[in-house]
């Protein structure tokens, strides 16, 4: 049991619960005002007012700067479940939590009070993601020149591409070449004072509707000493401290996303009849919504451990991080995908499953994974996070709770005691084979990094339930990591019966799909 985990998620449910019943057409926080705002290009402006409203913006500011954010489990938590009702609003206050991440790791107490009284006004700050047409190098995207006799004093010229709301952000930390090197700053609209600064859209996509791309561009805007962040010539390393964060904020938002379309699709299964019984019955789709269950229980055991790395050892959360942390929006791009062949034509229909949040929501999926890969992408895509290898301390978070790390490889750790202690039921003997194979695999790909973390995960909470008891749920997580590195797992009906019925009992009971009982 993680304690630190488990209040997160209560903080989570209660954020959710706030937020009132998802299928009310009454409620503006519902799917139907989401589905309603995304076809009319609309930012859903309504869902954030009552995010900020239930208090989200004292949970985005940390615990040493006056809020209380005290571990990056309760961050992903929130991001997750305002990810289930809406990923366009939810990415834009992700996007604006990870532009303020170098003012809390790295600002003054004065930029730090200014940044935390931006959200406690329900404002964000856009994220800089750089210029297509520059590729990956973020130092062209805004060249300063030194005003003459100012001192420590720039004129910031020059443009780049803001994640967030459009032209409505009210600040961004950017980076910028100086003569020092690259520099990182804060700067805040309100600062403008001759029309220096000018927001226009400037990317529509198909996901995240209401929430283009923006392009900022900057005239002279004055920056000194008040709007730097760090020392001069520091600004890739302070860049590279974020991207940890990053990489976890990604995928709670993508593990958000996924769970309204697994309810969508079980829902639609449990009621759509073929020969004289619920598709659900069917062995192919069984066998699918299972897998796609699995992919939940994987990513969420992904991020639980990076958080959970972050606040035991967080020397190894850069590492850890870039290891595993792509892996599920990876997931959750191809369960999402998978769920559609499950609804068939059905999957493009705007009117349908819940006025059309599936739809919504595996083009908003598809726009979110795009932001998480980094692999040399052409030069008219996305340019991927700079590679810095500076590890980063969160100290900006405060002190944790005291807490030791576990010791050993989780994988290792889990086969001993299967080995040793045995395991009521049957599936002890298919376990202590699979966890054999994985532990001699060696290496560190993705995938075994993932699998650590559900041998992780099982480790604490095995005495939970008769499912985890029996080590069915390891069992299924490493079946379905073990099928992704290549190796077909054979079928097994009474596992993936054990899957749909908790699935199906996780949807009656309006649960979030996860290892831990949350409503």
């Amino acid at each position: 049991m993680d304690l630190t985990i488990e209040a997160a998620l209560d903080t989570a449910a209660r954020l959710d619960q706030a937020l009132g019943d998802p299928m009310d057409e009454r409620n503006p926080a519902s799917f139907h005002a989401a589905v309603a705002t995304d076809r009319e290009g609309r930012f859903p402006q309504h869902l954030c007012d009552a995010a900020f409203s239930w208090g989200l913006a004292e949970h985005l500011i940390p615990a040493v700067s006056g809020g209380s954010l005290r571990s990056l489990d309760h961050c992903v938590a929130l991001l997750r479940v305002l990810a289930r009702r809406d990923l366009t609003a939810a990415s834009a206050i992700a996007a604006g939590f990870l532009a303020g991440l170098p003012v809390w790791q790295h600002g003054t107490p004065a930029q730090r009070r200014a940044v935390a009284a931006l959200l406690r006004r329900h404002e964000l700050l856009g994220l800089p993601i750089g210029e297509a047409e520059h590729g990956v190098d973020v130092t062209a995207d805004t060249r300063l020149e030194a005003l003459a006799g100012a001192g420590r004093a720039w004129s910031l010229s020059g443009r780049t591409t803001l994640a967030g709301h459009d032209g409505h952000v009210a600040g961004t930390t950017l980076l910028a070449r100086t003569g020092a090197g690259v520099t990182a700053f804060l700067l805040l609209r309100e600062a403008d004072r001759g029309g220096h600064w000018r927001s226009d859209p400037a990317y529509e996509t198909h996901g995240l509707r209401g929430s283009a791309l923006g392009r900022l561009t900057l005239s002279g805007f004055p920056a000194g000493p008040a709007e730097t962040l760090g020392p001069p010539g520091q600004g890739l390393e302070i860049a590279a401290r974020t991207l940890p964060v990053a990489r976890l904020v990604v995928a709670g938002l993508a593990l958000g996303g996924l769970d309204t379309c697994l309810r969508a699709v079980v829902a639609f299964a449990r009621s759509r009849m073929l020969y004289g019984a619920p598709i659900l019955e069917l062995e192919p789709v069984a066998v699918r919504l299972a897998d796609v269950y699995a992919d939940v229980q994987i990513g969420e055991a992904v991020c639980h451990e990076l958080s959970r790395i972050a606040r035991t050892d967080p020397h190894r959360f850069p590492a850890a991080s870039a290891r595993v942390g792509d892996l599920v929006p990876e997931l959750a791009g191809d369960a999402v995908e998978s769920l559609a062949i499950v609804l068939g034509a059905r999957a493009y229909c705007a009117t349908e499953h819940w006025h059309g949040i599936v739809e919504k929501m595996r083009r908003d999926v598809a726009v979110v994974t795009a932001l998480a890969e980094s692999d040399q992408p052409p030069p008219d895509e996305l340019p991927p996070d700079p590679f810095v290898p500076v590890p980063p301390e969160l100290a900006w978070l405060g002190v944790p709770a005291a807490e030791a790390p576990d010791h050993g490889d989780p994988l290792a750790r889990a086969r001993a005691l299967v080995h040793e202690e045995g395991l009521p039921g049957p599936y002890a003997p298919r376990l202590l084979e699979l966890l054999d194979r994985l532990t001699s695999r060696g290496g560190t790909a993705p995938g075994l990094d993932a699998a650590a973390a559900c041998a992780s995960a099982w480790l604490r909470g095995q005495r939970r339930d008769d499912f985890h008891a029996t080590g069915a749920w390891l069992l299924l997580c490493l079946r379905r990591i073990a099928a992704r590195l290549g190796e077909p797992q054979p079928a097994d009906t009474g596992l993936r019966r054990q899957a749909v019925d908790r699935l199906e009992r996780d949807h009656d009971e309006r649960r979030l799909f996860s290892d831990i009982e949350v409503p």
